[in-house]
């Protein structure tokens, strides 16, 4: 191998160490990997920096070389040299964007592609809970074994996968006002989904960026967030569908936080769970547009 291309691969290591640190310093790393992804792409950034050095000390150790030789690549064959510069330009390229393109969240656009999810974890069926006809005993704080808790026994059934969700539905349910948190996000939409009967006429408070399809007519739009689980590349939409008789004066991409009870409606042959708004605010984007997966919930 050559000097000058160990000089390269020494210039691209040290290019990505960098920009890695400048991602974490400007605040933006937040905007492409989950909080538990940190410390491994820090500790990657030192791996690249090492990588780094090694390159130099073989692009010196070379150069040493091909002075005694006096051959330094004139030999190399142009096809060779041109398939080099193909290689390596397919890491100058990302690079450079990484520097020079501005970052920016996740939005209505993408939400589009991927398609919004109004349900929570989809992968959490409601016939569990619509078919369970006697309910294994949930234990939750405070619990006396009283005609109240036989009562929410009843209103949430579970079985093996969503025992949790049902604990946290009963939570949900003792709140005069459900507020829906970055911390259980797709939690509490999924428990919320799950046993919709039992919340409807429930007050609610949500917040997040307006997304809307043409589907939805001018009166309707939904309240989502991106939620990722390890980085932006897997991130989905998830939200619940609103009503509100001005909802067309609000713009996609535009946080705001509403408030209003639980209802369902039909929306493309689909029963959705529906937030009847009786209160809408602008809010200012959140320092962290992202909710992620709670990894506590169920322990």
């Amino acid at each position: 191998m050559t000097t000058t291309q160990h000089l390269i691969r020494f210039l691209l290591l040290a290019g990505f160490a960098m920009l890695i640190v400048y991602l974490f310093r400007t605040g933006d790393m937040t905007l492409f990997i989950a909080p538990k992804m940190e410390l491994l792409v820090k500790l990657s950034a030192i791996g690249l920096y090492a990588a780094a050095i090694y390159q130099l000390y073989a692009a010196l150790k070379a150069r040493r070389k091909s002075h005694a030789a006096d051959c330094d690549c004139d030999h190399q064959h142009s096809s060779s040299r041109t398939k080099n510069i193909f290689v390596y330009s397919l890491f100058i390229l990302p690079l450079t964007l990484g520097f020079l393109t501005p970052t920016g969240t996740l939005g209505s656009a993408l939400a589009a592609k991927k398609g919004m999810s109004f349900t929570g974890n989809e992968m959490i069926s409601r016939s569990a809970t619509e078919t369970s006809s006697d309910p294994v005993s949930l234990s939750t704080k405070g619990s006396s074994g009283n005609n109240n808790d036989n009562t929410l026994d009843e209103l949430f059934p579970y079985d093996e996968y969503t025992v949790d969700h049902a604990r946290l539905a009963k939570q949900l349910y003792e709140q005069p006002l459900i507020v829906v948190p970055e911390g259980r996000f797709i939690e509490t939409l999924t428990a919320l989904d799950l046993y919709r009967d039992a919340f409807m006429g429930k007050e609610i408070e949500i917040s997040g960026f307006i997304y809307r399809e043409e589907e939805m007519g001018e009166d309707r739009m939904a309240i989502s967030r991106f939620a990722m689980n390890c980085c932006s590349a897997d991130a989905l939409p998830y939200g619940l569908l609103t009503t509100w008789p001005k909802a067309n004066e609000y713009a996609e991409d535009d946080w705001v936080k509403g408030t209003g009870k639980l209802s369902i409606s039909n929306y493309m042959g689909n029963e959705i769970l529906t937030v009847e708004l009786t209160k809408i605010e602008r809010i200012p984007a959140p320092a962290s547009p992202y909710v992620y997966p709670d990894l506590e919930f169920g322990f």
